[in-house]
């Protein structure tokens, strides 16, 4: 004759509760481990274009040294105060909008009336360009953080 005890009756419903108790944190730490890869692949993304922003920024002031540099400043049209342009493509494919503004100063010919300042020239230079770059995301992104990275170069001419 065997006896079954209240005790072994409960122990059922015991393992019951711990095995629920178990897929509940088990089910918890998958979802913070998930969580914290979307944070992750979100800053790494975030991280990447900002560098990327940075590198387009200081190719801007190149090509716009580049620009200023290869024409006659004292004919027409020779002071060239605005250049835009958009990263890799043009149009709605753009990842980037790259604005770059050119202020000179000390520019005895040509660029009147452009804001300059009085004539300083030197033998070995011809006057001073203020480069503004501004490199922002393109609205077609619908980034939530928007990346707007601002560079500003003084060069002489």
């Amino acid at each position: 004759m065997q006896r079954k005890s209240s005790i072994l009756k409960n122990r059922n419903g015991f393992a019951m509760i711990m095995a629920i108790f178990f897929m509940i944190l088990i089910a918890t730490l998958l979802t913070y481990m998930l969580s914290s890869t979307a944070e992750t692949a979100k800053r790494t993304t975030n991280s990447y274009l900002n560098e990327q922003a940075q590198l387009l920024a200081k190719s801007a002031v190149e090509y716009a040294i580049l620009e200023v540099s290869g024409v006659n400043r004292g004919g027409a049209g020779g002071c060239r105060r605005i250049i835009n342009s958009q990263y890799p493509n043009s149009g709605a494919s753009a990842i980037f909008d790259i604005n770059v503004t050119i202020n000179y100063h000390g520019l005895g010919v040509g660029c009147t009336g452009m804001g300059t300042v009085a004539n300083i020239q030197t033998p070995e230079s011809m006057g001073t360009m203020l480069i503004d770059v501004y490199v922002s995301d393109s609205k077609a992104l619908h980034l939530t953080e928007p990346i707007r990275y601002h560079r500003r170069t003084l060069q002489k001419l």
